[in-house]
C-alpha cells in the first residue's frame, strides 16, 4: 500500500523536475527590425505609464521611414530634413498639427542608431532622458509613426510623434508656414517641452504648479518627482492625461516648506565672503620676525649692563681696601 502512495508522489517530482527551465521565463527581448514593432514597444511604454496609446497616422509613418532612410543613405543621425523642416514637411503632406505653427506645432521626433537590430528590453539609454521620453508619453501627443532602415550592419530609428487638431483640419497659418524660410537648425525634439520650473509647498503644504505652454503631465511629474496617476487622483482627473496652458494643478500635498539648495547655498555665501578677508588680516598679522630680532638684542644690552655693574663694584671693593690700607699706614706710630 505504502508503494502504491509513493509511486504517484516520485511520478510527479520527475515531472517537475523534467519541466523546462524557461517555462516561465521572462518575455524574451525584442530585435526591433519593423516600424509596426517600434511603434507597438513605445505603445506598451504609454500604458504602463497609464497613457493610452498613440495611434498610427500614415503621415507620420511617411515622415518617420523617410527620415529613416535618409539617416541611413547619409550614415549621420540627424533631425535635419533634406529640404524645408520637419514642422514644414508633415503640413506640406497634410497632416493637421496642432499647437502654435509659428514656433513648430505639438510634434516631437526621436532618432537613433544601432549596430545590429535594436534590443528593446526597456527605454534605450539614448532615449531615457526627460525630453526623449516625453516624446514616446507626452499626453499632449495624439498620433505616432514609426520608421526602421538599414544600411550594413547598421540600422537606424525614427519614432514621430505628433496632435492633430480639434477639427482635424489644417490651420489657417500652414500656409505661411510652408512658404517660410526653412530654419537651419529645426530640432526634432518637441520645442515645446518646456522646462518646468518647480514651486514650494504653501503653509498647508500643498505643491501648485500652472501649466505653461507646451508642458505635459508627464513632464511635470517627471520633475516634481510624483507619478501622473497621483495627479490625476489630486486633481479629479481620472484617466485624462491632457493638461492646458494656464491650468493649475495640485501637484503634492503634505509637502514641507524646507529650504530649497539653492537657498541654502546663497546663505551660506556671504559668510564665507566675510571670513575670507579676516584670514587674509590674520595671515598679514602673524608674521613676527621683528619682535624675535629685537629681543635677542634687548637680552644682550642687558647681559652688557650686568657686566658693567658687577666690574665697578669690584673695583669698588678693591679701591675700599686699598683705601683702608692707606689709611692705617698713615695713622699708624712713625716711631714704631
Amino acid at each position: 500500500m505504502k508503494k502504491i502512495l509513493v509511486l504517484p508522489f516520485a511520478l510527479a517530482l520527475a515531472l517537475l523536475w523534467l519541466t523546462p527551465k524557461n517555462a516561465h521565463a521572462a518575455p524574451a527581448r525584442v530585435a526591433i527590425t519593423t516600424p509596426s514593432q517600434l511603434v507597438e514597444v513605445v505603445n506598451n511604454l504609454r500604458i504602463a505609464n497609464g497613457l493610452a496609446p498613440l495611434v498610427m497616422h500614415s503621415i507620420l509613418m511617411q515622415t518617420a521611414q523617410s527620415q529613416a532612410d535618409y539617416m541611413a543613405a547619409t550614415g549621420i543621425v540627424t533631425h535635419s530634413r533634406p529640404s524645408g523642416t520637419y514642422t514644414q514637411q508633415l503640413l506640406n503632406l497634410g497632416f493637421p498639427l496642432a499647437g502654435d505653427l509659428s514656433l513648430g506645432g505639438f510634434r516631437s521626433e526621436n532618432i537613433l542608431n544601432t549596430y545590429g537590430p535594436l534590443d528593446w528590453n526597456g527605454v534605450p539609454a539614448a532615449w531615457a532622458d526627460a525630453q526623449h521620453m516625453n516624446t514616446m508619453l507626452s499626453g499632449n501627443f495624439s498620433h505616432i509613426g514609426a520608421g526602421v532602415s538599414q544600411s550594413g550592419d547598421s540600422y537606424y530609428y525614427a519614432v514621430d510623434t505628433a496632435a492633430v487638431t480639434s477639427s482635424g483640419q489644417q490651420q489657417e497659418a500652414a500656409s505661411s508656414v510652408l512658404t517660410s524660410v526653412p530654419s537651419s537648425g529645426d530640432a526634432g525634439i518637441s520645442q515645446f517641452m518646456v522646462p518646468v520650473t518647480l514651486n514650494t509647498p504653501n503653509p498647508e503644504g500643498n505643491v501648485f504648479h500652472k501649466v505653461q505652454y507646451g508642458q505635459s503631465l508627464w513632464s511635470i511629474a517627471i520633475e516634481y518627482g510624483t507619478t501622473i496617476k497621483n495627479i490625476q487622483a489630486l486633481n479629479n482627473l481620472g484617466e485624462d492625461s491632457t493638461v492646458y496652458q494656464g491650468q493649475e494643478l495640485l501637484v503634492m500635498t503634505g509637502a514641507t516648506q524646507s529650504a530649497l539648495p539653492t537657498v541654502e547655498a546663497t546663505l551660506t555665501l556671504p559668510v564665507t565672503e566675510t571670513l575670507m578677508p579676516t584670514v587674509a588680516v590674520v595671515e598679514t598679522i602673524v608674521p613676527t620676525q621683528p619682535t624675535q630680532t629685537i629681543a635677542p638684542i634687548e637680552e644682550e644690552k642687558t647681559s652688557s649692563k650686568s657686566t658693567s655693574s658687577r666690574l665697578l663694584v669690584v673695583i669698588l671693593i678693591v679701591a675700599a681696601f686699598v683705601g683702608a690700607g692707606m689709611a692705617v699706614w698713615l695713622i699708624r706710630d712713625p716711631g714704631n
